[in-house]
């Protein structure tokens, strides 16, 4: 019976404990850190992801971007995540072909789930942007033309902004700041987010979607092609 009885103990303070990471772990923030940069023709873009108080950390480097007529190649570098181990360096390309499968696969994934776009939306706004930042500086080498310039990109800066408020749950004062040069030809743009949800909360917007879902062959499908990164070089 002793016996017995410490077993059942211990296993209890098993169970206790895992039901204490779980908990610790649904109440963790996915965290999305985002900064494009284009300085003359040179592109850049990164993107960082962690989450479970950052045991998670994945990387991805874009650190080449080049347009080809209807085609945009571009470098990737990538480290971290789940079965990957050490650095990755691939190059690939998005062309027509690759937006028509992401459009069919979009189309397939609203067909095979109930109020698709109702579901998306709701999603976005737990979404909660904790940092904005665009920035750029610009120059036409006529300084009336460069002055006009300006305040268009202020309209962009705002537009951008406002979209983001839209869509997203934004707990930040965007911050934009657009520079004229007036002495030469420039044209530099820099835009920086974070973005955080619950991990409870992104899965039960999981849950929700898969209860909306009523085609699921076909969605699973259709998820699978969406998140499928374009074809290499």
């Amino acid at each position: 019976m002793k016996g017995g009885g410490g077993m059942a103990f211990w296993l209890w303070c098993v169970a206790g404990a895992v039901a204490f990471l779980l908990i610790l772990a649904m109440a963790s923030r996915i965290r999305i850190r985002i900064r494009y940069s284009r300085s003359g023709e040179l592109d850049q873009l990164v993107v960082i992801v962690q989450a479970l108080y950052g045991l998670f950390h994945y990387q991805l480097v874009l650190p080449s971007i080049m347009i080809r007529g209807l085609n945009v190649i571009y470098g990737e570098k990538s480290k971290g995540g789940i079965g990957t181990p050490g650095e990755q360096q691939k190059k690939r390309i998005f062309g027509i072909r690759t937006f028509k499968r992401y459009w069919r696969s979009y189309r397939t994934i609203q067909l095979s789930t109930r109020k698709f776009t109702r579901w998306l939306r709701s999603t976005m706004k737990k979404v909660e942007c904790t940092r904005w930042r665009l920035d750029f500086r610009v120059g036409t080498g006529d300084a009336a033309q460069t002055a006009v310039l300006t305040g268009l990109l202020w309209a962009v800066a705002g537009c951008a902004s406002g979209a983001a408020g839209q869509f997203l749950k934004l707990s930040t004062m965007p911050q934009n700041r657009i520079e004229p040069n007036y002495s030469e030809p420039e044209f530099s743009a820099v835009w920086e987010a974070d973005f955080q949800i619950r991990a409870f909360v992104a899965l039960w917007s999981m849950v929700k979607l898969g209860t909306r879902t009523v085609n699921l062959t076909k969605a699973l499908r259709a998820w699978r092609t969406t998140l499928a990164p374009p074809e290499q070089v």
